[in-house]
């Protein structure tokens, strides 16, 4: 049984473009490297099960700019810089970041896994130890070694 000229170029559309939809995307979403850009306070974060107070946790800033650059503080002083990559296309979200520099100079490559949530005014991330697997919720129980922090945007 032969099938019609426009069931068989219906379906070899849908097989060619296929991959051109599994695919994902080469570079993360315009919309949230824009929205992560700016300057944020941590609010909370809690370490492998154990939260900071939220006197440490407001000590703590990040400085994102739009093109996956990221610095972070504490009182001020530099605690680490490095890059991130969104996945936006994830569920949830991805984010992979490397730290270049800490407090005492450069360093040797960190690459961290995470996971994140953002808007306009707050997102949080939670991320795993280099060579750890990416968490695939937002929690950090005892024993896990994930870090989970909730940021409040503080400018633009």
């Amino acid at each position: 049984m032969l099938c019609s000229p426009a069931f068989t170029a219906v379906a070899l559309l849908c097989l060619l473009a296929r991959p051109l939809i599994a695919a994902e995307p080469a570079t993360a979403v315009p919309a949230d490297a824009t929205t992560l850009a700016g300057t944020w306070r941590a609010v909370s974060i809690e370490a492998d099960g154990t939260a900071s107070s939220a006197d440490d946790a407001a000590k703590i800033t990040v400085v994102n700019t739009a093109d996956g650059g990221w610095t972070v503080l504490a009182d001020g002083k530099l605690v680490a810089r490095g890059t991130n990559e969104l996945k936006p296309w994830s569920v949830p979200k991805a984010i992979d970041f490397t730290v270049v520099e800490d407090a005492e100079g450069p360093v040797t490559e960190r690459r961290h896994q995470g996971i994140y949530e953002l808007d306009k005014g707050t997102r949080r991330i939670c991320f795993a130890p280099p060579g750890a697997e990416r968490p695939a919720s937002f929690s950090a129980p005892r024993g896990s070694g994930l870090v989970l922090v909730t940021f409040e945007r503080i400018a633009d």
